[in-house]
């Protein structure tokens, strides 16, 4: 049913033909990587729908927050056999395999002395209508930025780049811009040479001068049988719904384990956010197989942990047939931003993110009580012995330490390699009931106490009071972050007639109003806004975009200076403050601001390309180089990095190496708003060449 077969690569012949021979050269502890094309059995889906997004309902009702985007609607019940992209990722202990013609996701990840899959793989592409846009297919790790749904990248080729590391590690970098927000997201899927997992690194960035729509969730999937027992830590747990209070977690007000698959046969479809623990993993066991997947990000990171399990019943049963011929129904544990889907937040302008995260499998110890990526630990114990297993993902080479009412009772120092498994029987007269800790150097460490993690901070999911101005507000903030523009400003209005001198709905609206391209209008509230309080850094801060929009740099730069006495805005307004004086030709000013801009958020990738444009027209390679080598360091998939590497030296082969990296589904929409980054700046030059790639498409055109 599938084959496999090598196609052209976006590297020479000859790097490709040294590349695995160092492969073949490597010593056992390594990591390799492999870009191919495989034929996959393959349910495909429909050329898109000419309704334009904007004024058609999606499957989700939300169409108008999905434009420039369009709609996939028609699915197939037949399968044919088409080739993929699919890049696979060894060492010594685990495998990995991504589509980067799929969203970029993670297709699946084995074990490999056992062979046991501890990332689900469904080896047909049987796409269903499940996105935001359509298309979509189970297993894997999907990959969301934006807002909630599975993402509209989803089913669709992203840009992509393969590295083999000088520490014998291997890296996959996919990633895109997210059409709506322009905000541009990548993950690095990071697989080193010595250890039995693989990590996740996000770098999302905001290179826009509105808030835009904070949401981020990795959708993993796993399969889903009788004896999985899922370890997610938390004492509540809450649904998609706001209305509905928390409830106990895992056992319910009837009694039944929900941490066991089988003990969810009753309702329908079931989506848990487990909270209440300050606990950094999850994951579960498949007691059969005696066999584990896990997850570990520090909690401040990821601190939304949920499971999502069809209901077993035919009306979630019948997605199995949906989804896969063969390998079977699955469930989806998954990690995010907040603690839950419905829960959306600001992205400050000219703001950047980054995260990482650990995918792991274990086996043989029993269900984990604690991991980190050292390593994965269980402890049992009864009134006469405490039973260890320890499952190290890293090499280590410390002391075993237990402790029992805080007196050490064992110590054994251990060298284990990654996947050597240890198990320890420990005899001790446990009558007294005190607390039992087990601790591995200080990077794993387990105690007995069942509230030793417990928050006590409220966790209280609501909708607001919008009989008040503030509940109004908050109403209207939610939508705001939810993309729902139109409702947010009706409700933000709506609280200004309630208070008018609510300062923060006043600077939400002159932002919205500036979205629009209504600037005299926006003007107006955000000038109401500053004789209410002056020196409010937010209504400086959007006065001065919409002055610039205006072209009163007079303007914008003062009250750019007062937002840049905030924190929060210090960096995007130092920033903008370099563009304005960039346009004025007050170059040397323009790269003071800059430094600044960057002290305050040293990735912030807006001035750093600027610093680069500026030292390129000053004829300053050297240091136009190392500008763009550290946007290359925090964003790979930079297409103005090897655009501006271009402009310092330009050629042929420099503008098809730019050009070949460009490998995302909508190929114009990226020349474009490269193309605009220079119109912005007055640099029309290179804009009207950018346009030029891009030469069909409608908005290039127009432009």
């Amino acid at each position: 049913m599938k084959r496999k077969r090598f196609k052209s690569f976006s590297f020479p012949c000859c790097l490709f033909i040294f590349a695995l021979i160092s492969v073949s050269c490597r010593p056992p502890e390594s990591s390799s990587i492999v870009e191919q094309t495989e034929t996959i059995l393959t349910y495909p889906f429909s050329e898109p729908d000419p309704v334009p997004i904007l004024t058609r309902s999606s499957l989700w009702g939300r169409g108008a927050r999905l434009y420039p985007y369009y709609f996939f609607d028609r699915f197939s019940k037949t399968a044919v056999e088409r080739d993929w992209k699919v890049i696979r990722m060894e060492n010594p202990y685990i495998q990995v395999s991504i589509l980067p013609e799929v969203g970029g996701k993670i297709w699946g990840a084995s074990e490999k002395t056992t062979g046991n899959e501890f990332i689900y793989t469904n080896h047909v592409m049987k796409f269903r209508e499940i996105a935001l846009r359509g298309p979509w297919t189970s297993g894997g790790i999907e990959f969301n930025f934006g807002i909630v749904g599975h993402a509209p990248s989803t089913a669709s080729p992203v840009d992509y780049m393969i590295r083999q590391n000088p520490d014998g590690s291997v890296s996959c970098v996919v990633g895109t811009m997210d059409l709506p927000s322009r905000t541009r997201w990548s993950v690095t899927i990071h697989l080193p040479k010595d250890k039995a997992y693989f990590e996740t690194k996000a770098f999302w960035y905001n290179p826009s001068p509105f808030h835009q729509s904070y949401y981020s969730w990795m959708n993993a999937a796993v399969k889903a049988t009788e004896d999985l027992q899922y370890v997610f830590p938390g004492v509540h747990h809450i649904g998609h719904n706001y209305s509905v209070p928390l409830r106990p977690w895992p056992v319910d007000e009837e009694g039944r384990d929900l941490s066991w698959y089988r003990n969810n046969n009753f309702g329908s479809s079931k989506s848990y956010f487990t909270v209440g623990e300050y606990e950094n993993f999850f994951g579960g066991y498949w007691h059969d197989s005696r066999f584990g997947f896990g997850h570990w990000a520090l909690y401040d990171d990821m601190p939304g942990h949920k499971i999502w399990i069809w209901g077993h019943s035919r009306q979630g049963m019948i997605w199995e047939e949906l989804l896969t011929d063969s390998d079977g129904q699955y469930s989806e544990p998954q990690a995010g931003r907040h603690f839950n889907q419905s829960d959306h937040s600001l992205f400050i302008p000219y703001t950047a993110d980054s995260w990482r995260e650990v995918w792991f499998p274990y086996k043989d110890i029993g269900p984990m009580v604690k991991a980190s990526p050292k390593g994965v630990l269980n402890v049992t114990q009864d009134k006469e012995t405490i039973k260890l297993g320890l499952f190290p993902l890293d090499k280590i080479d410390d002391d075993l330490v237990v402790t029992y009412g805080g007196k050490e009772i064992y110590r054994e120092p251990l060298s284990l390699t990654p996947a050597e498994v240890y198990v320890k029987e420990i005899r001790q007269n446990l009558f007294d009931d005190q607390t039992v800790e087990v601790r591995v150097s200080d990077k794993l460490a387990y105690s007995s106490d069942p509230k030793v993690n417990d928050l006590k901070r409220p966790i209280r999911f609501h909708p607001f009071d919008e009989t008040t101005a503030e509940g109004l507000f908050l109403s209207a903030i939610r939508h705001e972050q939810e993309r729902n523009y139109y409702k947010a400003l009706e409700m933000y209005l709506n609280c200004l007639d309630k208070e008018p001198l609510h300062t923060r709905a006043l600077c939400r609206v002159a932002e919205l109003y500036c979205r629009r391209g209504e600037y005299e209008t926006a003007r107006f509230y955000a000038h109401r806004a500053l004789l209410n309080e002056m020196y409010e850094p937010e209504a400086n801060f959007v006065y001065g975009i919409i002055c610039r929009r205006l072209g009163d740099f007079m303007d914008a730069k003062e009250s750019l200076g007062w937002a840049s006495r905030s924190l929060e805005y210090r960096s995007s307004a130092y920033a903008q403050m370099a563009e304005i004086y960039f346009l004025e030709s007050h170059y040397d000013l323009a790269l003071e601001y800059i430094k600044w801009a960057l002290n305050y958020n040293r990735d912030n990738i807006n001035p750093l390309l600027l610093k680069a444009t500026i030292h390129r027209m000053k004829k300053e390679p050297i240091q136009a180089g190392e500008a763009l080598q550290r946007i290359h360091e925090l964003e790979p998939l930079n297409h103005l990095v090897r655009y501006e590497r271009y402009l310092l030296d330009p050629s042929p082969d420099r503008l098809d190496v730019f050009k070949s990296m460009v490998r995302n589904e909508l190929p114009n929409e990226t020349y474009i708003e490269m193309a605009l980054h220079y119109i912005k700046l007055g640099l029309n030059e290179p804009g009207i060449q950018l346009f030029e790639f891009a030469s069909d498409y409608p908005t290039a055109c127009y432009w």
